[in-house]
């Protein structure tokens, strides 16, 4: 840190204790292993915002006479987050004998078992990593490229390897690091620093409890290198909506169709070498059993791993034998290998540079924040936009040119974003379940996946690493759970097996700045989406129980799968980018990412998407010179 830049405030010892008391009642054991001692080394870390919310929060419970008392506070979930933090991820103060809160819950995976944890995440020094190895193709100081590729997911991170391919002058550009698989541990908080953008949420104006949060993988392949890999194509009903939603029309002129993504989608399998996963776990057979009491189906997923795969449930905090296809080991790693792009790590695109005076808009680059804070600029004749479903419309909404252009086009961007929200079911059995050492998602039941037979697809056997787990657990009313309650559900770590229960929504979520240039988020719920909710936890819980349950818990909502906020389509009134992923009104400037699906998806998005991208990028390959 800096001369210049403000130091951390440490805690004085009035709040020291006032935090001990509320640690010691939220999250009972995590004072024995040095939660406050945690909380004070992540202050160091903290943006100074963060910082002053912690400092409030503790004042909050200075205040109050219980933590039932702040509940429903803001305060109480930025204490009780740390608070879990401290204990679920293990943590130990210097000078404290143990155990840890692994050991607590019996989380003893091989991988995490042979990992000696190093807290340097937590220093203010520590920064994501922005380097690579001689040859990797990273670029200091290309500030100039005839393609700029913005965000290196499923979509960005495919056009730029494409486009390379074919002698394009390509760079990539990524806000966060470079990390490959012989740096993936089973090291929970250190891969939400590493690989994952900070917690994100969505908020309804008129519930603010009811938050959904926003989870993306912040790194060189974005969310693909800590997602499931789920392989999914979209159902024929979800690609009418396209038609119907957007106007969105086939290459002959018909409504977009199912037979339009199909070559598009076997390409992307070819290169994924996508099979099913019929390699069940004890646990996944238990809730199959009672899926079949119900009159379910029970089937093996699609998925892009390889026969490598060892079943670790690491895949939430990287693969680390590879065997989980993502945009990186596939597409950029590859590219890098052989030359045919560039690679800007730690770099965040603020804005698009757009050329108006010609008459015609036109991106000519993009404006960037470097990995030491310092602006500058990228120049470029084309630049594509594939940072994500909830930072592209942002970096659109901060170009002045491109808001000025204020078209029936222009004006959707960020307007119709997609949540698919969900949440997991957890039974309880009496039987060891160790579902954090499964493939996490083996199968799926789609019995009721079109709207008309309920609107949600229910996967599994799964659990979140400890920390997410604790983090999400709310009672029946949605509040978190704390204290004694809190403990003894973690406690019965291994004997939990959960289903991932996805709804389909209706695109009512929105992408705003406020007068900071900050994100604001928000999603009213429909009737109808409530109702999907509602349904598909009913049925979850009656799944597990049929399968021999002795409690159900359930998580908050959450979103994994931001999608549709720029949309495509044919109708200019409908979509904000044509059939082609370009930006209507500005030449030379495109979308390709979860952005452009035009009508929420009923399952995992991330073949869709690369799908998409495939096709944006042959049409790049197209009309680009050579």
């Amino acid at each position: 840190m800096s001369q210049s830049q403000p130091q951390p405030a440490r805690l004085g010892g009035t709040e020291a204790r006032v935090l001990a008391r509320f640690c010691d009642l939220v999250v009972p054991g995590s004072v024995e292993v040095g939660a406050v001692d945690y909380i004070e080394r992540a202050l160091e870390r903290m943006s100074l915002s963060e910082e002053d919310a912690v400092h409030a929060a503790i004042g909050v419970a200075a205040g109050a006479p219980t933590p039932e008392r702040m509940v429903d506070t803001e305060a109480f979930e930025t204490l009780r987050a740390l608070a879990i933090e401290a204990y679920y991820g293990d943590y130990l103060a210097p000078g404290r004998p143990g155990p840890g809160g692994h050991a607590a819950i019996g989380f003893d995976p091989p991988a995490a078992r042979r990992l000696r944890k190093d807290w340097g995440f937590l220093d203010a020094s520590a920064r994501p990593q922005v380097g690579g190895s001689r040859g990797s193709g990273l670029d200091d100081d290309g500030d100039r490229a005839a393609v700029v590729v913005v965000g290196s997911g499923a979509g960005g991170g495919l056009i730029a390897a494409e486009l390379g391919a074919l002698g394009h002058d390509v760079l990539l550009v990524e806000a966060g690091g470079l990390h490959q698989a012989d740096s993936y541990t089973r090291f929970e908080l250190e891969a939400r620093g590493r690989l994952w953008w900070p917690a994100r949420f969505a908020v309804d104006p008129d519930d603010p409890a009811g938050q959904v949060a926003l989870l993306a993988g912040r790194c060189v392949g974005g969310s693909t290198v800590i997602n499931t890999k789920v392989a999914m194509r979209a159902h024929p009903e979800d690609i009418a909506k396209f038609h119907a939603r957007t106007g969105l029309l086939g290459p002959h002129g018909r409504p977009f169709a199912p037979a339009d993504l199909q070559p598009w989608y076997e390409r992307v399998e070819s290169w994924l070498g996508v099979r099913p996963r019929s390699d069940w776990t004890p646990s996944v057979h238990r809730v199959g059993r009672g899926l079949a009491a119900l009159g379910a189906s029970w089937q093996p997923v699609d998925s892009y791993t390889d026969h490598n795969c060892t079943r670790c449930g690491a895949c939430l905090t990287g693969c680390p034998s590879n065997a989980g296809k993502s945009a990186l080991n596939t597409f950029i790693a590859p590219a890098l290998g052989r030359g045919s792009i560039r690679l800007r790590t730690g770099t965040l695109v603020d804005r698009v540079l757009i050329d108006r005076s010609g008459g015609r808009a036109r991106a000519v680059g993009v404006a960037v924040t470097g990995p030491d804070g310092s602006s500058g600029t990228i120049a470029a004749d084309t630049v594509v936009l594939a940072a994500g479903a909830l930072n592209t419309p942002q970096i659109l909404l901060r170009s002045p040119e491109f808001t000025e252009l204020d078209s029936p086009s222009s004006r959707l961007a960020g307007r119709t974003l997609g949540l698919h929200p969900a949440r997991l079911v957890y039974g309880l059995f009496d039987e060891v379940q160790d579902c954090h050492m499964v493939y996490p998602i083996s199968a799926h039941t789609l019995d009721h996946q079109r709207d008309s037979d309920g609107g949600f697809v229910i996967e599994g056997t799964t659990i979140q690493d400890p920390v997410s787990f604790a983090q999400s657990l709310v009672d029946d009313g949605a509040r978190p759970l704390w204290g004694a309650e809190l403990t003894a559900t973690v406690a019965a770590y291994r004997r939990w097996a959960g289903l991932l229960v996805m709804a389909t929504d209706e695109n009512t979520g929105t992408v705003d700045l406020d007068p900071r240039g900050h994100a604001v988020v928000t999603k009213r719920f429909s009737a109808t989406e409530r109702h999907r909710l509602d349904r598909a936890l009913d049925f979850a819980v009656a799944a597990l129980r049929a399968a021999g349950a002795r409690e159900v818990v359930r998580s908050s909502l959450s979103s994994s799968h931001v999608q549709g906020s720029v949309p495509m389509g044919d109708d200019p009134d409908r979509s904000a980018v044509d059939g082609n992923g370009q930006v209507r009104g500005v030449t030379g400037l495109y979308v390709g990412d979860a952005s452009l699906i035009p009508a929420s998806l009923s399952v995992n998005p991330s073949l869709t998407v690369m799908a998409l991208a495939a096709r944006v990028a042959d049409h790049l390959a197209k009309e680009l010179p050579r």
